[in-house]
């Protein structure tokens, strides 16, 4: 028997403001230009219903909210 894997069993963590790091393994994930956001080297998660964004820690693999909103 196999048990799916949702984000219930991965909670979301926000990235901390400070440098756009992992919360959990202090990774850089963001690196914010004057008037872009840069994600570097992860994998990107998109909630269709709410529009919200995760990214994939890719040194601890940990889900982490971005700063981005999905519209489509």
């Amino acid at each position: 028997m196999t048990i799916p894997i949702d984000n219930g069993y991965f909670p979301r963590v926000q990235v901390s403001q400070d440098r756009g790091r992992c919360p959990t393994c202090r990774a850089t994930l963001l690196v914010r230009g004057p008037e872009e956001v840069v994600i570097r080297n992860a994998i990107l998660k998109v909630d269709g219903a709410s529009g919200r964004v995760t990214a994939k820690c890719p040194r601890c693999k940990s889900w982490v909210e971005v700063p981005l909103k999905y519209v489509g």
